[in-house]
């Protein structure tokens, strides 16, 4: 009888163990499009929308995250500015610091056309200056999607 419950214990925890291993690949992982660089030597910039996909329409904006090393930088709300450029158009933002989450900034907007939008810092980190583009694009951040592609029913 021990061998059995033995037995059966082996083969529920290989099923459980190949369950697990499946379930890592097949269910889709909550990482976002977001594009990570290098910024001035020491800095890790990883930049996108607040909220992918980014849909046309929707309340959205430009989502930043600075580290140093494994240490989030704060204060960047008072020292970086945030342009926005959709084609010719471009319109500055504040950085607001990310209440709970150090090193986190956000620039509210409503992107009101689908397509690539490109998010431009401005400004200095401990008296380095910063002039850094973020376009996005297949290997950077997701772009803005028409909004017709989540409306359900379709808008006739």
């Amino acid at each position: 009888m021990a061998r059995f419950r033995s037995a059966r214990v082996r083969v529920a925890i290989a099923f459980l163990t190949v369950a697990l291993a499946l379930g890592t690949f097949l269910i889709p992982s909550g990482t976002s499009a977001h594009e990570h660089r290098t910024v001035a030597t020491d800095y890790e910039f990883v930049v996108g929308f607040i909220n992918e996909p980014a849909v046309q329409g929707e309340l959205n904006g430009v989502s930043l995250a600075v580290t140093k090393g494994d240490e989030p930088v704060t204060g960047l709300d008072e020292t970086l500015k945030v342009e926005v450029i959709f084609g010719d158009q471009s319109k500055t933002f504040d950085l607001n610091a990310v209440w709970g989450e150090d090193g986190s900034y956000e620039a509210p907007f409503i992107p009101t056309q689908p397509g690539d939008y490109t998010f431009h810092f401005t400004g200095t980190i401990d008296g380095t200056e910063v002039d850094e583009t973020f376009t996005s694009s297949p290997d950077g951040f997701d772009s803005v999607a028409p909004r017709s592609d989540y409306e359900f029913p379709p808008v006739e």
